[in-house]
């Protein structure tokens, strides 16, 4: 009887404490039971997280880790730069799912991607080129030869002249991801720029060498993604079409292009691409 008593008094007694408890500071769930309640959400934010960071081109070669509990997303590793470390936090925090973003990256220099990684990407940095030479009226049909290796460029080949040889230059800058170029290209007619042009012999298209250097100076932002995006120039009038990825770069090019010297005005057509944050 006496044991019963006892009993009962403990239960009374942890029962008061609980209430007392959840009068003061209100039902919250034991972390163990709030992660086992959670996990399968935070796998999936986790998993966004992970895809997200791949789908960036400047990070998707590191070995970036995501944890998240209940929304909170803490990424660890290591990358090069302080701007890889918040381009990979801003990636996170802009992912559906996401509440916090605690941004443990650690910066060393001496970070790379993996080999796996930087071979698709030289690949696809190459592909970009020869496209952009393909589709260009002085470069197109050319022997010119691009090698890819760590995203630095190597043009080797023959062009007729020294305009050709440095535009080829400027296209190969122009793609996204290039780390620096190494022209070898030669030139078979390297008197050409010297030499007047023919009486009555149409001038060369200054529009499409303004839009050019427009591209060009846009790219050594490194801010924007010029793939997505298009340049036109007519008369000194420069339009700016395609998408980019918030307002602040939206603004940003056109800024860019209306400091390009020949330069009369500038029209920006230039949309925030769907599905990002403004």
């Amino acid at each position: 009887m006496m044991r019963r008593l006892v009993v009962v008094l403990v239960a009374v007694i942890i029962a008061g404490g609980v209430a007392y408890y959840v009068y003061n500071h209100g039902w919250k769930k034991p972390e163990r039971f709030s992660s086992l309640f959670s996990s399968g959400g935070d796998a999936a934010t986790s998993r966004k997280v992970k895809t997200a960071l791949g789908l960036s081109k400047r990070l998707a070669g590191f070995d970036i880790g995501v944890n998240s509990s209940e929304g909170v997303v803490t990424l660890t590793g290591q990358v090069p730069s302080e701007d890889a470390k918040s381009l990979a936090g801003e990636i996170a925090r802009d992912t559906a799912g996401v509440t916090d973003v605690k941004n443990e990256i650690a910066i060393d220099p001496a970070a790379h991607p993996s080999s796996e990684s930087a071979h698709v990407e030289d690949l696809e940095i190459r592909v970009a080129i020869l496209e952009a030479l393909t589709h260009s009226r002085e470069l197109g049909g050319k022997n010119i030869d691009v090698k890819v290796d760590n995203r630095v460029v190597t043009l080797t080949g023959s062009v007729e002249t020294p305009a050709q040889k440095s535009g080829a230059e400027q296209s190969a800058r122009a793609v996204d991801g290039v780390a620096g170029v190494t022209n070898n290209l030669a030139v078979t007619n390297p008197q050409a720029a010297m030499e007047p042009p023919a009486a009555g012999a149409p001038t060369g298209d200054s529009s499409a060498d303004l839009a050019k250097r427009v591209e060009f100076d846009l790219f050594r932002t490194n801010a924007f993604n010029t793939q997505t995006m298009q340049i036109r120039a007519d008369d000194g009038a420069v339009t700016l079409a395609g998408t980019v990825r918030s307002r602040a770069e939206q603004l940003l090019a056109e800024r860019v292009a209306q400091g390009v010297p020949g330069v009369k005005k500038v029209a920006n057509e230039l949309k925030v691409a769907a599905g990002v944050r403004q």
